[in-house]
Order: C-alpha cells, then sequence, then structure tokens
C-alpha cells in the first residue's frame, strides 16, 4: 500500500490532490519515525506544485534529513527569483550539519544566482564547485556557464566555455544568448557560426536567437543562409521560429518573403500578426498593414494588444488624423489600452504630425504613468512646432521626475529655440555630464545658436 501511495507522488500535478495524498500517506503509514524518503517524496511533490510553504513545512518536521532532503528544498527555493538567500540559508546549514553538497545542490545554486543576475555571489559558489571536485562534470558546467552568461560577465563566461571538452547545444546557448543580452550581436552571430562548424546539432531556440541576431543588424545575407540551414535540417518549424523568420525579412526590408512565410503558417500567433504589420509600418507600407490589422481584428483565435495598437497608429500616423488616428484612439480605449506608455507615446506623436497638440497634451496628461518616451514625444513635438519655450518646459519638468535624459530629448530641447540660451552654461555641462553627451551638445550649441559658448 505504501509503495503504491509514493509511485502516485509522481503523477500528482496540482496543489490540491498533493495535499490529499499527503492526508492519504499520513494516515495508512505505521512507521512512527519513517525514514527520509517517505518525506522526501513529499517534498518533491510539494515543490513540483509550486508550493514552497507546504514544502518548508515538511521539511522542518523531518527528524532526519539526508542530502536528497536539502537538495530538494534549495532546488524549489533556485526556481524563485526572490528565494534565493533562502536558497543559500539552506546550503549553509547543509554543510554545517556536516552533508556533502554534490553536483545538483551547486547547479540548483547556480540556477538561483542567474535568476537575481549575481555573479559576484555566483563565482563563490564557483569556487566551492572547484574544491568540490565538480568541475568537470557537464551539468555543473552548463550551470556556470549560464550563470555568467545570464549576469552580463562575458569574461567569465568565456573562460568556463573554453574549458568544456564537451559543448551541447545548452552550452553554445547560453553563449549566444549572453551575447545578444548584453548587446554584442556581431559576437552573439559569430559564436552561432562557431556551433556550425563545430558540428553541433542547433535547436530550433538557437535558430531563432539566429535569427533575432540577423534582424537586429539588418544583415538579410547571414539571415537566407540560417534560413537554409533551417530547411536542411529537416526539422518542423514550431510558431516562435516562423516568428523569428518573419521578423528577420521584415526587419530587412522584404516584406514579400516576410509574407509568403506568414501566410503559410498553420495558426500563427499574435506575434506573427505583430511582426506583420510593424514591418509594413516600418517600411512604409501603411494600408497594407492597415489591411492587416483589419485581418486581426476578425481573426477568432487572437485579439490586438497594445504592440498591435501602436504598430498600427505609427503606420497611419502620417494620415489624416480624423481618418485613421482618432477612429484608432477610440478602439485604443475600448480595448482598455488607454493607459499604456507604449501605445500613448504613438499616439501622441500621430497628433502632432496631424495639428492636435491639444489632444496630444490631454492625452500626456491623462497617463498615470509616464516614461521617458512620453516625454520626448512632448518635448520633440512641440519643438517641430516651434515651440521652443513649451518645449523647454517639458524638459525641466522630466528633469524634476528624475528621469534620465537621453541624447533625442536634448537634441529636440536645444534644436527647438535659441531662447534656450538663457540657461545657466554649467547646468547645462551638468546636464551633459550625467547623460555623457557633451560632445553632442557642443554641436547642437553651436550649429543651432552661435552665441552659445562652451567652457572646456
Amino acid at each position: 500500500m505504501e509503495k503504491a501511495l509514493f509511485q502516485k507522488c509522481s503523477t500528482v500535478t496540482t496543489l490540491r490532490k498533493a495535499r490529499q495524498l499527503h492526508a492519504l500517506i499520513l494516515t495508512t503509514t505505521t512507521s512512527i519515525n519513517p525514514p527520509p524518503f517517505f518525506n522526501n517524496n513529499l517534498l518533491s511533490v510539494y515543490s513540483k506544485c509550486g508550493s514552497l510553504e507546504d514544502a518548508q513545512r515538511v521539511f522542518d518536521k523531518m527528524p532526519r534529513r539526508n542530502l536528497v532532503s536539502y537538495n530538494a528544498l534549495i532546488a524549489a527555493y533556485s526556481r524563485i527569483p526572490h528565494c534565493t538567500l533562502s536558497a543559500l540559508h539552506l546550503f549553509l546549514n547543509m554543510t554545517a550539519e556536516g552533508l556533502r553538497p554534490n553536483s545538483s545542490t551547486f547547479s540548483s545554486l547556480l540556477q538561483a544566482f542567474s535568476a537575481v543576475e549575481d555573479s559576484s555571489s555566483g563565482a563563490a559558489i564557483h569556487t566551492q564547485v572547484v574544491k568540490s571536485g565538480f568541475l568537470n562534470e557537464l551539468h555543473v558546467q552548463t550551470s556556470l556557464l549560464g550563470m555568467y552568461s545570464n549576469s552580463g560577465d562575458l569574461d567569465s563566461a568565456g573562460c568556463v566555455f573554453g574549458d568544456m571538452v564537451q559543448r551541447d547545444a545548452v552550452a553554445w546557448n547560453s553563449m549566444i544568448i549572453g551575447c545578444m543580452k548584453n548587446r554584442r550581436i556581431e559576437q552573439g552571430l559569430r559564436v552561432y557560426c562557431k556551433m556550425m562548424r563545430a558540428g553541433s546539432i542547433p535547436t530550433q531556440f538557437t535558430f531563432s536567437m539566429a535569427l533575432n541576431a540577423c534582424s537586429r543588424l539588418g544583415d538579410q545575407s547571414s539571415g537566407k543562409i540560417i534560413h537554409a540551414q533551417i530547411i536542411k535540417s529537416d526539422s518542423p518549424s514550431d510558431v516562435p521560429l516562423q516568428n523569428a523568420l518573419v521578423d528577420m525579412y521584415s526587419s530587412c526590408g522584404d516584406l514579400e518573403t516576410a509574407y509568403s512565410i506568414f501566410r503559410t503558417m498553420d495558426v500563427p500567433d499574435l506575434v506573427s500578426w505583430n511582426s506583420m504589420i510593424t514591418g509594413y509600418s516600418e517600411n512604409g507600407h501603411a494600408e497594407k498593414a492597415m489591411d492587416l490589422f483589419i485581418q486581426l481584428q476578425h481573426s477568432s483565435s487572437e485579439t490586438p494588444d497594445e504592440y498591435s495598437y501602436a504598430a498600427i497608429v505609427s503606420a497611419t500616423s502620417s494620415f489624416p488624423g480624423s481618418s485613421y488616428g482618432k477612429p484608432l484612439h477610440a478602439l485604443v480605449v475600448k480595448a482598455g489600452l488607454e493607459s499604456s506608455v507604449y501605445v500613448g507615446s504613438t499616439l501622441i506623436n500621430m497628433y502632432f504630425k496631424n495639428d492636435g497638440t491639444e489632444c496630444a497634451r490631454k492625452l500626456f496628461d491623462s497617463m498615470m504613468e509616464k516614461d521617458v518616451i512620453l516625454w520626448t514625444e512632448m518635448i520633440s513635438g512641440h519643438s517641430r512646432l516651434g515651440e521652443g519655450e513649451i518645449a523647454a518646459n517639458y524638459f525641466h519638468l522630466m528633469k524634476v521626475e528624475g528621469h534620465k535624459v537621453d541624447s533625442f530629448a536634448l537634441s529636440s530641447v536645444l534644436s527647438s529655440s535659441a531662447d534656450l540660451a538663457t540657461l545657466k552654461q554649467g547646468e547645462m555641462i551638468h546636464i551633459l555630464d550625467l547623460a555623457g553627451l557633451r560632445s553632442r551638445m557642443i554641436f547642437i550649441l553651436e550649429t543651432s545658436a552661435n552665441r552659445f559658448q562652451i567652457l572646456p
């Protein structure tokens, strides 16, 4: 009976069933001091169901704990970013009790520090890995690589990667992800090429990342080569991979090929629709973008989101606002997305292009949360209309709100009016030092108002 109950542990997937099974085990078990595997199974079940509270209660009541007990709870805490310290405390308690960690222990801890991007603490665990003799374990090496890559320490990631005798797709993917996340796009593409030359078999995720790199670089030639490699691999393409192909061709301006891929998709998801609409929008095909948006609205499986509305508003912003902009704004409100800063910035831009300054101001004032993009749209909008004083006022309020000034906002406010010469030189230089834009500011000041003079 007990054996059958423990076998049932592996099939439990909901917390309710886990608690029912726990109660049943307690009422049918005759052992006064059950062996550790009894509670280890319950720990595993509760962890799998996502209830750390129940798992911790079982752990706290255990008369005897072994390495499996600690590993089960450490692994559970490691999967949740805000529980990293709990995982570390368990590790310290385990060593204090004289238990020696194994490769699974270290892999879980490295996963925890990877989630919170803490390479310093991860490096300390790395030291323990070396001392314990687990450095040559493949899954520990992969965990180390993932931790360093995700934390932005690509030099350390490269050292771990270089020492690996066996490199599976997970290891290669970790290096590519690290490069992409840290804006080393070309380096990420080079790692992919090395992976192919090494004869390692890429996954669909590998292909998707490589295509994303081509998209961000505007490198259609490399994108076509990767597309050919996908076809040659003869593996079925999932929706994310097809989306990556659509996005790559759209970003490179080859909308005909992008649409041909989109059209062959059995069930395109919202990302697929948004990629095509954005592609048409960014390449000046507003009418095609609108046709596709209308098709999306009539789709039974997908509903437009903030990215859909932002893309279509951006696509039609040069058209008369009364024909497209205001009706789209009404649809945004109907969809409950009027508070989205992403959609709001495109609507504000549209109103400024259509002499709808008052509508832009009202929309801006109604936004509860304002990011730097929204503020910059107001600054640049008034700057384009020659309203330098108003632009400067928004620039000042933006600084008061504590937003970091970027080059676009600074260029807009300085180019808008020579009246900005009344600002203090020292204040300008201070802004410049904070933003790292001194050389750009000097250029703008020299070209827009000769009476400005910046001290060296």
